[in-house]
């Protein structure tokens, strides 16, 4: 069905590859949809709810949003046809995203607060980096140099990423040569002479030079090879204290060092200097008149504009247009001189500090004299900005008081401050003061600071092969939108399940770190709990929250949700919550089971009344969710477990529960109609790995715990487990087991239905089955059809099996990694991997290949698209039908009858019923009508008050009246707009009739 309306090629790969291209351009559908929303639209969607009655139904609702959908934009689906299915794919998916309750309904402030979250969730996503930052810490390094000088400065630190010799470049305050030293351990590699006075300033020109050149108090430049060799020394009429490369021109601009004039050599080859006797002239067409007042002191290339920004100590920033060859811009806001300038190419954002405490911010391409934004909180003057590697957001500031802040120019805030010095020790005389004079970013991940001495502070790596940098306490697979969502620290983040890209990311949904993650029936809803008890109900396309339930005390362990129904389980509580979910804004505890004397570790529900939870001891326990209250444990049994037990499931289509425990043993207990509760086989696991040479390492000895298992689908004859610490992962074969308890569950069926209802109630028809028992027959070893060892560096903490077609398997490991595996073989399908920041591009270590089945998955996608499509047909066939009713009263005047009596209702294949919202077939008396009417208007408002109509209707045509009756309520007009409306037809009707 879903194939005819896209053309899909032959090659199995290929169309898979269409498939998910065809969701992306749905997700650019819908995205582009939220960018061009305006005042004019948003005010003709209103006037189509209010239209409607404040709500509408899925099927109106495709109708009307699908007119303000943009069409598509993209090269492989260029048919109407297919541009069709998208635009109306998209409309389902933002209906669906809406309705997160299920009744088929939508209303307007529904769609425009969804809006709003989605659009910031839209917003944050292009903002925000996918990999994680730490904190910047004090280094192991340490730098054991001094100034040559007592009380002189290491005066400036630079490092180019891009000379061939890696090195920091460090000069000395009142030194005339400087030190080469090695980023990793900041030891000098080796010392540099060649000026004659005090290095002042320097710069890398990068290819086809890759030369950086200096300049001293004693009037000379300096070029040097990329071995740090001298190529040529000039020596001029003036101190060079500032230097810009502009690549594009050739063009290396010097500021005077104690005048306000800048000139500008063009260097158009290596040659040019080597070949010069003396130092270049000025060239004049790349010069222009400074109107800078003071010396400049510093200078910044924007290479996009082509524009060269100074900044001087007559606290101005200017801008030069160096093909214009005249000043663009001045910026007026600092007080103060200024010393710094950093340039921020993506974001087209200058930076400027000094003497004054504060960062302005300034946009390049706004004639506006004043900074966009302030960045305040440095106390004192600014010695040095600077950027920080492989990003276009962050930035680093030092004060004269050591204080170093990190900017993030995304949120326009400081996301980090740290003192560079420890001033108690400073203060004491153990420690020489910093006084700082510059800072310099080595790498993404270090800075060092120079003054009197120098300090390096480091931060840790992401590392892009994991999932994410701290540790996943829990996930879940969205086989609906084909997603997988996990939880790290206090956010969530959901990935594509089709590439394994993250789609986006929801950033402190809850105020602790998630320990549960759960998706509600019809998975539109993630129920997510927290260390500190907290439980928090989420829209699971935009994360705006929809309600909280009643908090635990402590750690919320675990989340089962059912239709109606929500269990929570707090192991460090001791407790079981359970809540009501049939109201969308609040949720009450229904029930609490104490678990005090059972210490369970982890819970599963059979879908009915009954909980099974294993607990630390061992021990097997079943609670009544109805009652609250303990009915059965393991305790009597003449086989359990003797440690402690990890986890339980219910089988779906047999009676059986599965247990796990720390010993490598499984244990199956029977359920109705099997006797109740009861041991019904025992098997045991080899999940140790024997051989040194495999992956692992050395034999692992002793024995190995269950941590996580799982039942296969959609049939349950094999068990995924996940044990030991090194995670090993395995699939055995229970079919022998599940075949068994199901063709004793038809036996007492069939024995049921032929006259033994009373012994199969009683329990005496299982004096004449076999009975499980400690013995060879019930205990057994189970082999493993495939074993992977070391599937995960840690132990395996969940083990998902994804329930589509065709299915996979999903682990979570402690080592903060979500892998996936084919089921059949235990073959390495790919991992999540977070990657690099998005500055950079990151290949990834392993190909992440996920089956799909194109075909089925369109059928799915296209039956979802017809069934609203349905939906309206009916509802424009119940609206036509509501307007012809009037006409289709006979009485008074109708043929065959005088007037003055009474008419009544005639047979009619019309007129709509409005009990069950289909055209009605049979005829009504009034009488009849006027029952079916109060049956049918919803009860609310004041108690004592029934609406009536017919002869005793007032004379308002568009009002019912009110007499006082026996109790139904008046109707809410927000929510039973239609069914007023329709009454208030039929009233006039009536009326009309008897008149």
């Amino acid at each position: 069905m879903g194939t005819r309306h896209i053309d899909l090629p032959d090659d199995p790969e290929q169309e898979a590859l269409r498939y998910i291209e065809l969701r992306r351009c749905v997700r650019n559908t819908f995205e582009a949809f939220l960018r061009n929303l305006n005042a004019q639209s948003l005010r003709w969607m209103e006037q189509q709810f209010e239209k409607h009655g404040g709500h509408l139904s899925a099927g109106v609702f495709h109708k009307i949003i699908s007119k303000v959908f943009p069409r598509p934009e993209s090269t492989e689906f260029k048919c109407r046809e297919e541009k069709d299915f998208i635009v109306d794919l998209a409309v389902v998916r933002l209906f669906e995203s809406m309705d997160v309750d299920q009744s088929g309904e939508a209303s307007w402030m529904e769609f425009v607060e969804y809006v709003c979250a989605t659009a910031e969730l839209l917003r944050m996503h292009l903002q925000e980096n996918s990999g994680h930052n730490f904190d910047f810490t004090a280094s192991s390094v340490l730098v054991p140099y001094r100034p040559t000088v007592t009380k002189c400065h290491f005066d400036k630190v630079f490092h180019w990423p891009d000379h061939p010799f890696e090195a920091a470049v460090v000069f000395e305050e009142g030194q005339t040569s400087f030190h080469l030293h090695r980023p990793q351990t900041m030891l000098r590699k080796r010392r540099v002479d060649g000026h004659r006075g005090e290095v002042l300033a320097g710069c890398f020109l990068p290819e086809p030079f890759e030369w950086v050149v200096t300049s001293g108090n004693d009037k000379t430049v300096c070029f040097w090879d990329g071995a740090f060799n001298l190529v040529k020394r000039w020596t001029l009429d003036r101190v060079i204290g500032a230097f810009c490369w502009c690549p594009e021109a050739r063009a290396l601009y010097h500021a005077d060092h104690f005048r306000e004039r800048i000139h500008a050599w063009h260097i158009p080859d290596g040659m040019t200097v080597r070949a010069s006797t003396s130092a270049l002239k000025p060239h004049k067409p790349f010069e222009f008149n400074v109107c800078h007042h003071k010396p400049v002191q510093a200078m910044c290339w924007m290479p996009l504009l082509q524009t060269l920004a100074t900044a001087s100590l007559d606290a101005t920033v200017q801008l030069y247009d160096i093909v214009q060859l005249q000043r663009t811009h001045t910026f007026r806001g600092h007080s103060k001189g200024l010393t710094c300038l950093e340039y921020c190419p993506k974001n087209q954002m200058l930076l400027s500090s000094g003497f004054d405490n504060f960062i302005a911010m300034w946009d390049v391409g706004h004639e506006s004299a004043n900074p966009i934004h302030i960045l305040n909180g440095h106390e004192c003057s600014i010695v040095s900005i600077c950027a920080v590697p492989e990003t276009d957001f962050e930035f680093l500031s030092v004060d004269v008081d050591s204080v170093v802040k990190l900017w993030d120019v995304r949120k326009l805030a400081c996301v980090q401050s740290f003192h560079a010095s420890d001033r108690q020790a400073e203060k004491a005389g153990e420690l020489e003061p910093l006084e700082p004079r510059t800072l310099c970013s080595l790498s993404r991940n270090r800075v060092v600071i120079s003054g009197r001495r120098m300090v390096v502070f480091d931060r840790d790596a992401s590392d892009p092969r994991v999932t994410a940098d701290w540790s996943i306490n829990a996930i879940v697979f969205n086989k609906t939108r084909l997603q997988i969502v996990t939880a790290v620290k206090n956010g969530l983040c959901v990935w594509c399940a089709l590439t394994g890209v993250k789609l986006q990311t929801h950033d402190r949904v809850i105020e602790q770190n998630i320990t549960a993650l759960a998706l509600g029936p019809g998975e539109r809803r993630v129920f997510v709990g927290a260390d500190d008890g907290e439980i928090i109900v989420l829209n699971i396309s935009c994360g705006a929250a929809l309600k909280r339930l009643t908090p635990h005390t402590q750690e919320v362990t675990q989340i089962v949700t059912i239709p109606g129904k929500v269990f929570t389980l707090s192991a460090a509580e001791k407790l079981i919550n359970v809540h009501d979910d049939r109201d969308p804004k609040k949720a009450i505890v229904l029930k609490r089971i104490e678990v005090s004397n059972a210490g369970i570790v982890q819970m599963a529900h059979d879908g009915g009344e009954m909980i099974v939870g294993a607990s630390e001891d061992g021990e097997i326990l079943w609670y009544n969710c109805d009652f609250g209250k303990q009915v059965a444990s393991s305790e009597g049994c003449e086989v359990k477990h003797n440690q402690a037990a990890t986890c339980c499931k219910y089988f779906r289509d047999a009676p059986l529960i599965v247990t796990a425990d720390t010993e490598g043993c499984i244990i199956f207990w029977s359920v109705p109609p099997l006797l109740m509760h009861n041991f019904f086989g025992k098997a045991i696991l080899t999940l140790a790995n024997p051989d040194p040479l495999q992956p692992g390492g050395a034999p692992e000895v002793g024995t190995v715990g269950i941590t996580s298992l799982s039942l296969s689908w959609p049939v349950e004859d094999y068990l995924y487990v996940g044990g030991t610490e090194r995670g090993s992962l395995a699939r055995v074969c229970i079919r022998p087991v599940v075949q068994s308890a199901v063709q004793q569950q038809a036996e007492i069926l069939r024995r049921k239905a032929s006259g033994e209802a009373a012994a199969v109630i009683s329990g005496r028809i299982f004096d004449t089955m076999p009975k499980p028992c400690d013995s060879p027959e019930y205990v057994f070893p189970l082999q493993n059809e495939w074993v992977v060892w070391r599937a995960h560096r840690e132990s395996i903490d969940k083990i998902l099996v994804c329930r589509c077609h065709p299915h996979v398997i999903l682990t979570l490991g402690r080592d903060a990694c979500v892998r996936m595996w084919s089921p059949d073989k235990g073959e390495s399908l790919g991992a999540l991997e977070q990657g690099l920041p998005e500055v950079k591009a990151y290949p990834g270590k392993s190909r992440w290949r996920f089956p799909i089945d194109v075909q089925g998955q369109l059928k799915l996608d296209a039956d979802a698209v017809e069934q609203v499509k349905a939906k309206n047909s009916e509802a424009e066939a119940a609206s036509a039908g509501q307007k012809r009713m009037p006409d289709l009263v006979a009485g008074g005047r109708s043929p065959g009858q005088s007037g003055g009596s009474h008419g009544t209702l005639v047979r009619s294949q019309t007129v709509p019923d409005l009990e069950k919202g289909r055209h009605a077939t049979r005829a009504h008396s009034s009488g009849a009508g006027l029952k079916h009417l109060q049956r049918r208007i919803s009860t609310r408002g004041r108690i004592g008050e029934q609406w009536f109509a017919g002869p005793i209707a007032s004379e308002d045509p568009d009002r019912l009246p009110r007499l006082k009756c026996s109790g139904l309520l008046r109707p809410d007009a927000s929510q039973g707009k239609g069914v007023v409306q329709a009454a208030c037809k039929l009233s006039r009707a009536l009326k009309a009739a008897q008149s």
